[in-house]
């Protein structure tokens, strides 16, 4: 017997339904399971910085604390930040020797959850503006995490060249953590550039006394040398 036809307009409609919302537990959490929970779990003999993955109520209650999860914002958010650093420098995660990094198509769906609100749960902060989408901006050499200027200097062939500035941690006169590469300062603007490319820009007298003074010497060091 023939099948009845469905109508146009109701496959029309199946067509341009939206991807399904990531979900912390079903989609983001076995990510951590397997390369995080040696020092961020339960099971962990000593939980590193007191943040445990596998909690998710926990975990939620963490984000506002170092800005290690802003719902909407991936690149600014530490949790994104740690696990895209090069995994053999300071503060990467999982450290060396703690496991394997995370692949591309990993960092990528923590990004998208993050960007789509960090939910967990019921819970959910702002979605990120649509030119923030990580889709649209990760870009990957090699399963190297580079921005789009790096991705054009890397070549096609040999080994990828990781990205040679490491975020550095800075904090304001409230003692609020800015993680950021010191890229210029004029006109008492200190421009930072974060671990994506994404610039920014920030007060210099907004700054800790610690991070004015560092802030002073790497502008000093960058000054060409004037020719005697």
């Amino acid at each position: 017997m023939r099948r009845p036809a469905f109508p146009a307009f109701l496959l029309a409609a199946c067509s341009v339904l939206p991807a399904a919302a990531l979900d912390y537990q079903k989609d983001v959490m076995p990510i951590f399971a397997a390369k995080c929970y040696d020092c961020h779990s339960e099971e962990s003999a000593d939980v590193k910085g007191g943040l445990r993955l596998d909690d998710p109520e926990g975990f939620l209650k963490r984000f506002a604390k170092n800005d290690v999860v802003i719902p909407g914002e991936w690149d600014a958010s530490y949790l994104f930040v740690t696990v895209t650093k090069p995994h053999a420098e300071k503060g990467a995660m999982p450290p060396k020797g703690k496991g394997d990094p995370l692949s591309p198509e990993e960092v990528m769906i923590v990004a998208r959850w993050i960007h789509e609100g960090a939910a967990i749960g019921r819970e959910k902060g702002e979605k990120g503006s649509k030119d923030m989408d990580p889709e649209k901006i990760l870009r990957f050499k090699d399963g190297v995490m580079v921005t789009e200027e790096e991705d054009s200097e890397i070549p096609t062939a040999g080994p990828a060249t990781a990205p040679t500035a490491t975020p550095q941690e800075w904090h304001n006169r409230a003692r609020q953590k800015i993680l950021a590469t010191f890229s210029g300062l004029k006109d008492g603007q200190v421009h930072f550039t974060l671990a994506t490319g994404k610039d920014a820009f920030y007060p210099l007298d907004k700054l800790s006394d610690e991070s004015q003074a560092a802030i002073r010497k790497l502008a000093e060091a960058k000054q060409p040398t004037a020719k005697p």
